[in-house]
């Protein structure tokens, strides 16, 4: 089959609607249907949200193999060799894979998802790429929080030469590397009573070339969690973004893509009515050679299962409000 449409926002009249029905698709598609169907399970007779209400039920039950750590803390997983190579077969049609092309030629703002140490180099290569290859832009933007490495990411940081301990520090390393030399930025922040509940923001304004900018926001939630991808999404739309903003080309890890499509679409496009659209990195930006990251069926399967999460909650905030929103 081909590759199935995911979330993405016009700002147009028929938004809501067009949006609905690629989220139907995706849910009832053959590709999701094949991957439950070798964990047992069938999608027949149920549609709407009430399919992925039962996919989201499924998937935290079979597939939830992070138990409220992040990424980087998934440990063996017991996967036949058939569940594996079904996973494999079907990524690149749920989206998991293969969605590195842009459909438009210019935006507004380029916008990284913050991430692990990684992320921090191979994002604003893919960027890099993208500008090379004829995208044009206004602003770049690395968005993310004050997350600490963990042990791993400390270890993993030393061999790839990033002089940092956070994903900030992770972020500005990898505009830098990639863009620079950058010099001094403009410097905006605001503290909190505890580091997740700060932000910080630097901004290289340059001539005749896009603005270059590095933004850690709040967590919404500061004395539990850092910053997740909601809350940045939500800081720098409401509180960073200039009016002149419009339109947002999202760059994230390809097996990202699914899930942060569907949580870009409902603030940045519903919420705040810009324009969106998401991308993943390429193999290119992503080789790193020994210290590259492998994303095995078990990383495949937990990233289905943050999607499936996601489109629930777009797909229900768009059906209570399409009817209003299409007039």
């Amino acid at each position: 089959m081909s590759a199935l449409a995911l979330p993405s926002w016009s700002a147009l009249r028929g938004d809501a609607r067009r949006v609905l029905e690629m989220i139907d698709a995706w849910s009832g598609s053959s590709a999701l249907a094949a991957v439950v169907a070798v964990f047992g399970q069938s999608l027949s007779g149920q549609d709407g949200e009430d399919r992925l209400k039962w996919l989201d039920d499924f998937a935290a039950a079979r597939w939830d193999f992070r138990q409220g750590g992040e990424r980087d803390s998934i440990t063996r997983v017991d996967l036949t060799s058939i569940q594996i190579d079904v996973v494999f077969e079907r990524a690149k049609d749920l989206g998991l894979a293969g969605r590195e092309t842009p459909t438009g030629g210019r935006y507004d703002t380029v916008m990284m998802t913050g991430g692990m140490v990684r992320a921090g180099i191979v994002k604003p290569r893919f960027v890099a790429e993208l500008l090379e290859g004829g995208l044009e832009c206004n602003h770049i933007l690395f968005l993310g929080g004050f997350r600490p490495f963990s042990e791993e990411e400390v270890s993993l940081a030393q061999a790839l030469g990033v002089l940092a301990d956070d994903e900030f520090g992770a972020m500005l390393f990898g505009l830098e590397q990639t863009f620079g030399p950058l010099g001094e930025p403009e410097v905006f922040d605001g503290a909190g009573d505890t580091p997740q509940s700060s932000w910080r923001q630097l901004s290289w304004y340059r001539e005749k070339l896009p603005q270059v900018s590095v933004l850690a926001a709040p967590s919404s939630d500061p004395f539990h969690r850092r910053a997740n991808s909601a809350d940045t999404y939500r800081f720098w739309a409401g509180e960073r973004r200039t009016s002149a903003e419009r339109s947002v080309l999202q760059v994230t890890t390809p097996i990202y893509v699914p899930y942060q499509s569907a949580v870009a679409v409902s603030i940045l496009g519903f919420d705040h009515g810009l324009a969106v659209e998401t991308v993943g990195t390429s193999a290119t930006a992503g080789d790193l050679g020994e210290s590259s990251q492998p994303f095995l069926a078990k990383h495949h399967l937990q990233e289905l299962r943050a999607a499936i999460g996601a489109m629930l909650a777009l797909r229900c905030r768009l059906a209570q409000g399409a009817l209003s929103i299409e007039g």
